[in-house]
């Protein structure tokens, strides 16, 4: 590294060192009972969107950057990319902020980041290994417009210098937002999806440089909202294939059909111009409330792997967490399979499995073949807990159902410890009555289980993973609870489930119990249960 660019860093390592204001009430921490092991959050400060995901080869790390306000526990300018970095996309360590805004009244907001191997951009000498050519794409929102500007990197991420030529697009106008760049092979050129929010438009523009963008098309379908954001465009292979398929990504805020913020996407063909869709259905990416602002990481070629923001704008500035609001979700890694709608019909659909790396097994329960009734529910005595636990059941349903007309259910409840001669749980039920998974995260001690938006009961329809030998469904089902967080994947991730919760002071998830309301209907085929340490 030269002088002068060594001198430079330093010089920005200082001037975006984030300074605590008085907003931050420092001395009440509840991250003893509601910060999460391993979903990344930021030590203080307020965070959001996931931003600039990318995988350095040369030092094996992956870099996550995000929507970040140093200043306070909630959104608010001037905003920042924060800056975090994992081994093994498990544990998670806070950096410098990365890139800052001009002026107080305005907003680095989201983008994504590249590795310019081949230094189309003309930012790099020899000095800069190719692996770490890092740009960073990214939305400069100021009070009367939003342009999409660039930066680059020396020193693999660490600070940035932005162009002295920015904006490199300018379309004059306030609703137009987060990039998200990659490079197309069969076309030699990068390609940026873009959102044209209040527009229902995904521009695709196409550079030879980074620097000189041309609009190629626009992309319009699914659920609209009130606005669209943070698009995404990626191949995704096709499980026990060597095929693949393009899949769009994209989020609408405000307006999802669950309320507030979501995620959706689109399978098809891309060009390298345009995005065509293969058929017309919408697909949902998750279930939950609190998944939103997918982002795939960039310059990691064997697999596909993505973050999302694991909160909602209905509720994210209120949750009651301190000195820090909102976590990612955990990285995921996204393959395509045909998937079973219904007994007539299977469509394209993706296929989500979390990444869980170096845990510490603490203590585990495990059963097989085990019929559950009223009096006997199989639940753990664990003599302490971390507050991250998972769970892994196969189920069947058996018999003959009582009555239609009644709940007939097995539920996974996560209980808390007792405090004050009470404990708190949340649960996971299925219901054969009307064959759907419920989420029941009302607490009602909790003040902020009151709020009208934090939904505490929604439902989502499951088909069967498989029909035993007696024609009897079988349900698979996956979770991982982290203090204030539950993601559940039901059969084997082809469908998901993420929501946060929030126990009372000093509470956070200590046992699971599976139970049933009814005899003899539920069979346990496989249960696991353990207790994991970061």
């Amino acid at each position: 590294m030269k002088i002068t660019t060594l001198v430079a860093s330093i010089l920005m390592s200082v001037l975006l060192e984030p300074v605590i204001a008085s907003f931050i009430d420092t001395g009440k921490d509840t991250s003893a009972y509601n910060r999460p092991l391993i979903h990344l959050t930021p030590n203080v400060g307020w965070l959001n969107d996931p931003n600039g995901l990318f995988y350095d080869k040369k030092t094996s790390v992956w870099h996550a950057y995000y929507q970040y306000n140093p200043n306070d526990t909630i959104w608010g300018q001037p905003l920042y990319w924060g800056h975090s970095s994992s081994k093994d996309l498990t544990h998670w360590e806070e950096h410098q902020v990365a890139l800052g805004p001009q002026n107080d009244d305005e907003g680095i907001f989201s983008g994504s980041i590249v590795i310019d191997y081949n230094n189309t951009s003309g930012f790099f000498d020899e000095s800069i290994d190719k692996d770490q050519r890092v740009v960073a794409i990214y939305t400069n929102s100021i009070p009367d417009t939003q342009t999409q500007d660039i930066a680059y990197s020396l020193d693999g991420g660490e600070t940035f210098t932005k162009y002295k030529k920015n904006p490199v697009i300018d379309v004059n106008s306030t609703q137009f937002r987060d990039p998200k760049v990659f490079w197309h092979e069969e076309t030699n050129k990068w390609i940026m999806v873009v959102s044209k929010s209040q527009e229902y438009k995904i521009q695709i523009f196409g550079s030879l440089d980074l620097k000189t963008w041309d609009l190629h098309s626009n992309f319009t379908s699914g659920y609209l909202g009130n606005q669209y954001e943070c698009p995404g465009l990626i191949k995704v292979p096709i499980e026990n294939t060597n095929d693949y398929k393009w899949v769009m990504f994209l989020a609408i805020n405000p307006g999802s059909p669950a309320g507030g913020s979501s995620n959706q996407y689109f399978i098809g063909e891309f060009d390298g111009f345009e995005f065509k869709q293969d058929d017309s259905i919408t697909r949902v990416m998750d279930a939950g409330k609190d998944f939103y602002a997918f982002q795939t990481f960039s310059d990691n070629e064997q697999d596909v792997i993505g973050l999302a923001w694991a909160s909602n704008w209905q509720y994210a500035n209120v949750v009651p967490t301190n000195p820090w609001r909102s976590s990612m979700s955990l990285a995921r890694k996204y393959t395509l399979g045909y998937v079973n709608q219904n007994v007539e019909t299977k469509i394209m659909t993706l296929i989500q499995t979390p990444i869980l790396n170096n845990l510490d097994v603490i203590n585990k329960v495990e059963k097989n073949n085990h019929l559950l009734t009223k009096n006997d529910s199989v639940i753990t005595n664990f003599s302490s807990s971390t507050g991250l636990l998972d769970f892994n059941t196969t189920f069947k349903v058996v018999g003959e159902s009582i009555d239609s007309n009644s709940l007939s259910n097995i539920e996974i409840l996560i209980h808390s410890q007792m405090s004050n001669s009470s404990t708190e749980s949340i649960k996971v039920g299925f219901d054969r009555s009307v064959s759907a998974f419920y989420f029941n995260r009302d607490i009602p001690n909790v003040e902020f289980n009151n709020n009208p938006y934090f939904t505490n009961k929604f439902s989502t329809y499951v088909e069967p993973s498989h029909y035993d030998e007696d024609d009897m469904p079988v349900y698979k089902i996956y979770g991982i609870v982290d203090k204030n967080i539950l993601e559940l994947y039901f059969n084997d991730g082809t469908q998901t489930m993420t929501n946060t919760f929030f126990m009372s002071e000093d509470k956070y998830p200590h046992q699971i119990e599976i139970a049933s309301n009814v005899d003899g209907q539920f069979e346990l085929q496989s249960l696991l249960i353990r207790e994991l340490n970061n």
